[in-house]
């Protein structure tokens, strides 16, 4: 049962909870919430309730207002979820969808009626909710629209509310339309709190909405989490037994990549002239399978890797210029000149993956004009464009610095001695079941994403399981690092981070991952420590229910 001396509190979402974002935000604070006993009514637009085990009851509300419980039931939670979902005639969106649709509408294409009776609708329901049971305040997603319902249910006499602004409402939406703007401002002068997801976010709150009256003093951090359980501290002799964790969340999985694609992959690269046209490496690393699978064989090069001598870096992401996964690659020659027992575990999936491959392979046999024209293509290797199909930001600046200072030949000899295309593990598609114990795998982490990343995850997540992560110090990564570092001892925090300029990633890379090796998994219970105290769901929905509750108590 809920905990009878806690109000009940309020989630403001507008969408459903499946998927990643802001619905995974939601999701994840309202099972942690549940886990903690407190009473949660949570007002959105899921409408498949009942496959959430934390959600109790379900109540749908006509356009009238009539309200309709759709089920109620026990849960294995010690706190309850109520979810609430309103009747809508559309449903508002910060990007134009794809396909033209009458109720899933990009918001700057609505007529103001339109955004007068969404808001209507929602807020009656919001201000209905909080009177019925006595809610203490609403954490509301997004500076539009539902923080406009929230305004207009607090000046109705409703709860107070706090606003969690997410990116994509206010870059693709605010700033593209006075009308939102406006929506937005007023939302937020009506706000209690305005809170951040991170360092990133408070400056872009500051840049876009620093001259809405007080609203720097309302803001304070509300992170993105992690679940923490879902990770382990696994000893270097249990990691042959953790690949067969791997291997179980795969059985019965449809698979992707073929297990003979990298040999007919090398077959095609070994064809290939040192002066190959653009168009013939790219011919050589066409491509056709699903995608968004694990491996034919993951469980097979899991397998092969010496678990008892390994030294391993993960990367786990993406497989798109925009994450930076070849920076990895071409940062390993110079981490297995002082650790020859590295290998890298990539895993993911994106138009990169072959091009990612090819560069393994050219490093290891020592094909300088291959490597040289991978990195120049960069982007166009993912086969759609890729980040502007410019070459690689940090890798076209490495091999600059190494032709400077006549290094290149150097490096490639380098790279020919201590790889082989085995050097680095790529396992495909692998679904969270499988990132758990993957991440037990590894020593370090390498994240070099080239973008300003908001939240990123993989932060979290790699410290859960006591792997250092390391990634440039810029946007909502650096910011990450930083707050993870701040519980660190002085040796880690220096690892943690590199310098964000092209010149200095690879490099920067190199060394901390090099360094990190030396003495493999030396501060995992620390990071274990602090991932549990900075960034679990569990210890992220108290601080929100701390908050909740104390705007209701100053009603």
């Amino acid at each position: 049962m809920p905990h009878p001396s806690s109000p009940p509190l309020g989630v403001v979402h507008g969408y459903g909870l499946a998927g990643a974002g802001s619905n995974l935000w939601t999701r994840a604070i309202l099972r942690a919430l549940a886990q903690g006993g407190h009473a949660v009514h949570a007002v959105c637009q899921e409408s498949r309730p009942e496959r959430y085990d934390f959600v109790a009851k379900a109540v749908a509300y006509a356009a009238d207002g009539r309200p309709e419980t759709l089920f109620e039931r026990e849960t294995p939670y010690p706190g309850s979820v109520t979810v609430h979902r309103p009747e809508l005639d559309v449903l508002p969106t910060f990007v134009r969808p794809s396909t033209a649709s009458e109720y899933v509408v990009y918001i700057p294409d609505l007529d103001d009626a339109a955004v007068t009776e969404y808001v209507r609708r929602n807020a009656w329901v919001l201000e209905a909710v909080a009177e019925a049971e006595g809610v203490a305040g609403w954490v509301v997603n997004h500076v539009v629209l539902m923080a406009v319902a929230a305004y207009r249910a607090h000046e109705a006499g409703g709860a107070p509310y706090a606003v969690l602004p997410h990116g994509s409402a206010i870059e693709y939406v605010v700033k593209k339309e006075a009308r939102s703007r406006a929506l937005a401002e007023t939302a937020l002068q009506g706000a209690v709190r305005v809170f951040a997801l991170n360092g990133e976010m408070e400056g872009r709150i500051h840049d876009v909405f620093g001259a809405v009256p007080g609203v720097d003093k309302k803001v304070g951090r509300m992170p993105v989490g992690t679940d923490t359980s879902v990770f382990d501290l696994v000893d270097r002799r249990d990691r042959a037994a953790t690949v067969e964790r791997i291997a179980e969340t795969v059985v019965g999985v449809d698979r992707g990549r073929p297990e003979d694609a990298t040999a007919a992959l090398q077959a095609r690269l070994g064809a290939l002239p040192d002066e190959a046209s653009d168009e013939q490496v790219l011919e050589a690393l066409r491509a056709d399978y699903p995608r968004s699978a694990p491996d034919e064989d993951v469980e097979a090069k899991l397998r092969a890797v010496d678990w008892d001598d390994a030294k391993t870096v993960v990367y786990v992401g993406r497989l798109i210029a925009a994450k930076g996964p070849a920076d990895l690659v071409l940062a390993l020659p110079l981490v297995a000149e002082q650790h020859p027992e590295a290998v890298a575990l990539v895993a993911g999936t994106g138009g990169l993956r072959e091009g990612l491959e090819a560069l393994v392979w050219a490093l290891a046999e020592g094909r300088g004009p291959l490597v040289r024209r991978l990195v120049r293509l960069g982007g166009a290797l993912e086969g759609g464009g890729g980040l502007d199909a410019d070459p690689f930001f940090a890798g076209q600046a490495f091999l600059d610095g190494l032709d400077a200072e006549g290094a290149f030949d150097d490096y490639l000899a380098t790279a020919r001695r201590v790889l082989t295309p085995d050097s680095v593990v790529f396992t495909g598609f692998l679904d969270h079941d499988a990132l758990g114990p993957l991440y037990g795998l590894a020593d370090a982490g390498a994240f070099p994403s080239v973008v300003r990343e908001a939240s990123p995850l993989v932060v979290p997540e790699s410290a859960a399981a006591g792997v250092l992560p390391v990634g440039p110090d810029i946007g909502g990564m650096g910011d990450s690092l930083r707050t993870l570092a701040e519980g660190l001892p002085d040796a880690a925090r220096d690892l943690v981070t590199t310098r964000p300029e092209a010149e200095h990633r690879i490099p920067d890379l190199a060394d901390r991952l090099a360094q990190a090796l030396d003495a493999p998994r030396r501060f995992a219970p620390e990071l274990r420590r602090e991932a549990e105290a900075r960034f679990d769901w569990r210890a992220i929905a108290e601080r929100l229910a701390g908050e909740l509750e104390a705007m209701g108590a100053d009603r």
